[in-house]
C-alpha cells in the first residue's frame, strides 16, 4: 500500500511537471504570435500619442507618468520607427509578468497541496483575459503598469512566505516603477498599507528599517514625476486626481452598469464569472479563518474596486482602469475556484483569436458603425498619404485632436504639423507664429472650432479614412487663419 501511494504521487508530480513544461512552451509560442500581431496592425491614436512622447522625453507628461514613453523609446531603438518597434516590449512584459505571477501564486498557495497546478491555472486565466491579450499587442501606460504589478505581487508573496523583511526593497522598487507607469498604482499601495495596519504580522514590519527603506526607494523612483508636476502647476496630479470628487446621481446607474459591462468584455464573460465567484469564496475565507495572506489578496482587490465604483457614481470609468486587479483576480481564481476553468479558458481564447484575426485582416462582416477595431485602427497610413496629395505642398496641416495629430506625425505626413490644444504647452515644442493653414477635423465633432484659435473658416472639402471600402471616419478640411493672441500663447505649437 505504501509503495502504491508513492507511485501515485510520483505520477501526479510527473503530470504536473509535464503540464508545466508545455505551459512554458505554449507561453513562448504565444509570445511569438503576439509579436507578429503587434508588428502588422497599425498604431491606435493613443499609441501614436505615446510614441510622440518618446520623441520628447520628459520627467512626466500631462496625461500620465513617463514609463510608457521610455518603453517605446527602447523598443524603437531595437525595432525602428515601426509598429513592431513601438510595441516591442509589450509582449515580453506579458511573458515575464506571467513568470512573476506563477511564482507569486506558489507563495500565496503554499499551504495547499496543488500549488503548482494553481500557478499554472493563474497564468492561463491571466493570459486569456483581454486585458493581457490585447494589452500585449498594443502599448499604453497599462502595459508597464501590469508588469510591475506582477513583480509587486511576487514580492508580497515572498514577504509572507519567508517573513524576510528585505523583500520590502523589492516591493518598494516595484511600486515606484508602477507609479512611474500610472497613478492608479496608489490604490495597490494603499491596499498593502491597510493590510499592514490590520494584521499582527503587518504591524510588526513598521519596526523594521527595511519597510521604510522600501518606502524611501519608491519615493526616490517616483520623484521625477513630483519634480515635473511642481514645475507645471501640478497639472498632471490635478487632471487625474480631480476625477475622484465627481458626483452625478442622474447617471450613476448608467455608469455603474457600464463599469460592469466593461469588465465582462475585458475579462471575457466566463472568466468574469470565475473572478466573481472566486472573490466570493475568498471573502468567506477571510471572514471565517482570518488568514493573513488571504486578507492581503482581498484588500488588493476590494480597495481599488470600491474606488472605481465610487468614481462611477459621478463619471464614466474606463474598462482598462480595473485591469490593475486582474493579476490578483487570476491568482485567487486559481486558488479558491476549481470549476468552470476549462470552459472559461476555451471561450476566452476563442474571443481573443477572433479579435486578433479581425485586427489583422478585417475579414468578418462587422457593420462599420459597430466595428470598434475599424474605428481605432483602420486606414491611418492611407489617410496621411491622401492629405499629402490633396493639400498644397508645404502648406501647414493644423490639427486640434491629439490622436489625429499623433497619427499624422507617425505615418510621415510631409506637411508641417501644427498642434492646437492646451495639452501641448506642457511639451518642449516650439511655438508657431504662422497665419494660415488647413485644419482637419472629424465630422463627429459637432462643436465649431473655437475662435480662440481660428478665424475665417473656408470649407475646402473632406477626407475619408477607410479600410477595405469600410468607412472608419470622415473629416472636413478648412482653410483657416490662426488667431494667435495672448490667450492661446504656448497652445499653438509645431513639430520641428
Amino acid at each position: 500500500m505504501y509503495n502504491s501511494k508513492v507511485n501515485l504521487e510520483w505520477v501526479k508530480n510527473l503530470t504536473i511537471k509535464s503540464h508545466g513544461l508545455w505551459l512554458w512552451i505554449g507561453l513562448f509560442l504565444l509570445t511569438l504570435v503576439r509579436l507578429t500581431v503587434a508588428a502588422f496592425i497599425p498604431l491606435s491614436p493613443d499609441e501614436a500619442y505615446y510614441w510622440l512622447w518618446s520623441n520628447y522625453l520628459d520627467y512626466s507628461f500631462y496625461d500620465h507618468p513617463p514609463m510608457v514613453a521610455l518603453w517605446i523609446k527602447i523598443g524603437c531603438l531595437i525595432g525602428g520607427k515601426t509598429a513592431f518597434g513601438v510595441r516591442f516590449l509589450a509582449s515580453f512584459a506579458a511573458f515575464f509578468g506571467s513568470i512573476f505571477i506563477y511564482f507569486g501564486t506558489l507563495d500565496f498557495s503554499s499551504s495547499t497541496v496543488d500549488k503548482k497546478k494553481n500557478a499554472i491555472i493563474a497564468i492561463l486565466f491571466l493570459n486569456t483575459t483581454l486585458a493581457i491579450s490585447i494589452g500585449c499587442v498594443t502599448i499604453t501606460p497599462d502595459t508597464p503598469l501590469l508588469f510591475f504589478i506582477c513583480v509587486f505581487i511576487w514580492g508580497c508573496g515572498r514577504l509572507i512566505v519567508t517573513q524576510n523583511s528585505r523583500w520590502w526593497l523589492i516591493i518598494g522598487a516595484a511600486a515606484g516603477f508602477a507609479l512611474l507607469s500610472k497613478y492608479t498604482t496608489l490604490l495597490i499601495i494603499i491596499s498593502l498599507g491597510i493590510w499592514c495596519l490590520s494584521t499582527k504580522t503587518g504591524r510588526s514590519y513598521f519596526k523594521s528599517k527595511d519597510l521604510w527603506l522600501g518606502f524611501f526607494l519608491m519615493m526616490i523612483i517616483f520623484s521625477p514625476v513630483i519634480y515635473w508636476n511642481a514645475n507645471h502647476q501640478w497639472i498632471s496630479f490635478l487632471k487625474q486626481g480631480g476625477r475622484t470628487i465627481d458626483w452625478n446621481p442622474n447617471r450613476a446607474l448608467q455608469f455603474v452598469l457600464e463599469l460592469i459591462g466593461g469588465q465582462i468584455g475585458l475579462a471575457t464573460p466566463l472568466i468574469f464569472l470565475c473572478f466573481v465567484r472566486a472573490f466570493i469564496n475568498l471573502t468567506r475565507i477571510v471572514w471565517k479563518k482570518r488568514q493573513e495572506e488571504a486578507l492581503l489578496l482581498w484588500f488588493l482587490i476590494i480597495i481599488p474596486l470600491c474606488v472605481f465604483i465610487q468614481h462611477a457614481l459621478g463619471d464614466r470609468v474606463q474598462a482598462n482602469w480595473v485591469g490593475i486587479v486582474y493579476p490578483v483576480l487570476s491568482i485567487i481564481t486559481a486558488i479558491y475556484l476549481h470549476y468552470w476553468i476549462k470552459s472559461a479558458c476555451i471561450l476566452g481564447n476563442v474571443i481573443v483569436g477572433f479579435i486578433y484575426i479581425q485586427t489583422l485582416f478585417f475579414c468578418f462582416p462587422v457593420p462599420a458603425k459597430q466595428d470598434l477595431i475599424l474605428k481605432r485602427l483602420g486606414g491611418w497610413e492611407k489617410l496621411a498619404q491622401t492629405v499629402s496629395d490633396q493639400i498644397p505642398p508645404s502648406a501647414p496641416v493644423i490639427i486640434d485632436s491629439y490622436g489625429l495629430a499623433s497619427e499624422f506625425a507617425f505615418y510621415g505626413n510631409k506637411h508641417p504639423i501644427i498642434l492646437v490644444d492646451r495639452r501641448w504647452k506642457y511639451f518642449n515644442l516650439p511655438e508657431y507664429y504662422g497665419k494660415t493653414g488647413y485644419l482637419i477635423r472629424s465630422q463627429r465633432r459637432k462643436d465649431n472650432p473655437p475662435h480662440i484659435y481660428f478665424l475665417n473658416f473656408e470649407n475646402e472639402g473632406m477626407l475619408i479614412r477607410k479600410k477595405h471600402q469600410k468607412i472608419a471616419e470622415i473629416y472636413n478640411i478648412y482653410k483657416v487663419k490662426i488667431n494667435y493672441t495672448k490667450d492661446n500663447k504656448h497652445e499653438i505649437v509645431y513639430l520641428p
